[in-house]
């Protein structure tokens, strides 16, 4: 299938690389021509120097520019201009699909379809249709992302945040409370996460856990706890004090805690070496 990738920075290459090692003729196109040159070489993709060129003969097209709704529209327009039968799957984080598709002729071809960083490595794509995006469309996205080796998970309908980022923003206020509170500090909710709660969810899901433990039970558990969760609906200090401090995690090499750049390598390693065994690439 002919593919065309919009962007070149950390997402777009992780895309194109992803499409390409699935066999597909993956094209790409990115305003700076060095950087589009870099990713097509390391995704053994083709980099074209207009957008036109890029998504002329694309089935899909994957839209992968910075988080700024004008400049998405703009694009949109121009590949609709120059490839009105691609579908086109942004992968915004931030932005509604309803928000960006404002923008097309023919919304039926349109979705969002959000891959997570390291875009190599994570299998889960969450796909988030708008209410005019053809069954057609999804099954395309969907069968061509499961073929690539992803996880697709197609969203009922749109909500900020999906789903993926709702709940791990969920567990992050509890946990800054938590800290907040005096009640554990951040290691050791990071180390009760890490030797319990994701452990399992890695293996089960947040229900297949209650299905496990029993639904009896985690009616009682939620019944004494849901009303003295956090309902906090502004950044937490510990957040706004670092980041106004320039502590900005492994970037600044220093956040909640002290960074090395070779240990913070090796928990990468870790990661993609779990999304390995449980999910392993597709076989040809």
């Amino acid at each position: 299938m002919d593919i065309a990738v919009a962007g070149c920075g950390l997402m777009g290459s992780g895309i194109a690389r992803v499409l390409s090692a699935a066999g597909h003729a993956v094209t790409v196109f990115d305003a700076d021509e060095e950087r589009a040159a870099r990713s097509a070489e390391e995704a053994g993709a083709t980099a074209t120097a207009t957008l036109e060129a890029a998504v002329r003969d694309a089935v899909v097209v994957f839209e992968a520019i910075a988080e700024d709704e004008a400049a998405k529209h703009d694009l949109f327009r121009r590949i609709a201009a120059a490839a009105p039968r691609a579908i086109i799957a942004s992968n915004t984080s931030s932005i509604l699909p309803s928000v960006l598709a404002e923008a097309l002729p023919d919304p039926a071809r349109f979705l969002v379809a959000h891959f997570f960083n390291p875009a190599t490595i994570v299998p889960l794509v969450e796909i988030v249709p708008v209410a005019q995006t053809s069954a057609a469309t999804i099954a395309t996205v969907r069968d061509l992302l499961a073929g690539a080796g992803k996880e697709p998970v197609v969203l009922q309908r749109e909500t900020p945040g999906f789903v993926a980022n709702r709940l791990q923003a969920a567990l992050l206020r509890e946990a800054f409370a938590l800290e907040r509170d005096g009640v554990a500090g951040f290691a050791d909710i990071d180390r009760i996460v890490r030797a319990g709660l994701g452990s399992r969810w890695a293996a089960a899901g947040p229900f297949g856990v209650v299905d496990l433990g029993g639904l009896d039970i985690w009616r009682a558990v939620t019944a004494r706890l849901f009303p003295v969760l956090a309902v906090d609906e502004t950044p937490p200090a510990a957040l706004r004090d670092r980041v106004d401090t320039g502590r900005l995690g492994a970037k600044t090499a220093a956040g909640f805690f002290d960074h090395d750049p070779g240990e913070d390598q090796a928990v990468r390693d870790r990661i993609a070496e779990h999304f390995r065994l449980e999910y392993p690439e597709p076989t040809s």
